[in-house]
């Protein structure tokens, strides 16, 4: 009953991070539709976002398919929900800075100067991100490798190709 509570959560966990970067995703392409660029301070984010949400699909597959362990499961917790906590500031950033189409001049100069403050913490946001990603990305990798030691003639093979 609790792993079925635990795989429960950790799912809702990942669909919550697939629909903020969605959210965050959306928010860029729509900025960069209107003004026909995406903030520089911005760029990676709507580049890496997409490849966090494609490992987080596989994640929460293989954890609907109970192909997840326990102590696995346990331990991807807090890298989701550092995501997470990445996403909901990153997101925040993005309600601040970036004009919306029907913003006034007005708004618009003042969102512009509050983006310029807001680089450095963008930056820091994106490579927590990017350790993050690099985590998924390793166990995603780790877990699903079909890799056997090679041996006898296989490893003949290689090495006479390498002389």
């Amino acid at each position: 009953m609790a792993e079925g509570l635990a795989t429960v959560g950790i799912v809702a966990s990942i669909a919550q991070l697939i629909d903020f970067s969605a959210k965050v995703v959306s928010r860029l392409e729509q900025f960069h539709s209107n003004t026909g660029e995406v903030p520089k301070s911005f760029r990676h984010i709507s580049i890496e976002l997409p490849v966090l949400r494609s490992a987080l699909q596989q994640i929460g597959e293989a954890v609907k398919a109970s192909s997840v362990d326990d102590s696995t499961r346990n331990a991807l917790i807090p890298v989701l929900d550092g995501c997470r906590e990445q996403i909901v500031q990153l997101d925040a950033i993005l309600a601040k800075t970036l004009p919306a189409a029907d913003d006034s001049w007005r708004t618009k100069s003042k969102k512009a100067i509050v983006s310029l403050h807001q680089d450095d913490k963008v930056e820091s946001i994106t490579k927590t991100l990017r350790n993050y990603v690099a985590t998924l990305t390793f166990y995603h990798s780790a877990a699903s490798s079909t890799l056997q030691p090679l041996t006898g003639k296989g490893l003949v093979n290689i090495s006479r190709s390498f002389c």
